[in-house]
């Protein structure tokens, strides 16, 4: 035979289930929504480190802005074959501007905008964004 439970006994036992839903619901949005933030940080970073090494090869080599798009798109300065861009970034999002050509004053400058990424956040799943624009400049070394 099973003992009596009292009526305000089992009103507590389900709120308790429902509490501990509701706190697990909010848990794993915000569980979630931290994986997509670090993943959107971790595509900027990479993009900014990407960037970084093509001004400095630049600086150091003195390419073309051709070289340098494709030093940020694909990591050598001509386009290989099966070429996939990084992070589905295209020509059209990087802009090379070389300024006080042939001065001591001499630099490139380097503008990636209007990048995309994708959210992976069940509430916000597909929903795309873009990223901020990344500016680098940096003196060119005197022949």
């Amino acid at each position: 035979m099973l003992p009596n439970i009292s009526p305000r006994r089992k009103r507590q036992r389900g709120s308790a289930l429902l509490e501990g839903a509701l706190t697990l619901v909010v848990f794993i949005s915000l569980f979630i929504g931290a994986i997509d933030l670090a993943q959107i940080l971790m595509v900027h970073q990479a993009i900014v480190e990407r960037v970084r090494f093509a001004a400095r090869t630049t600086a150091v080599s003195c390419c073309n802005a051709d070289s340098v798009k494709n030093l940020i798109l694909y990591g050598r300065t001509s386009r290989p074959e099966d070429a996939r861009a990084f992070y589905g970034l295209s020509s059209e999002n990087i802009t090379v501007t070389f300024s006080d050509q042939n001065t001591p004053d001499q630099r490139v400058g380097i503008t990636v905008s209007g990048f995309r990424y994708t959210s992976v956040t069940p509430m916000m799943a597909g929903i795309s964004g873009t990223g901020i624009p990344i500016r680098v400049s940096i003196p060119l070394e005197q022949p």
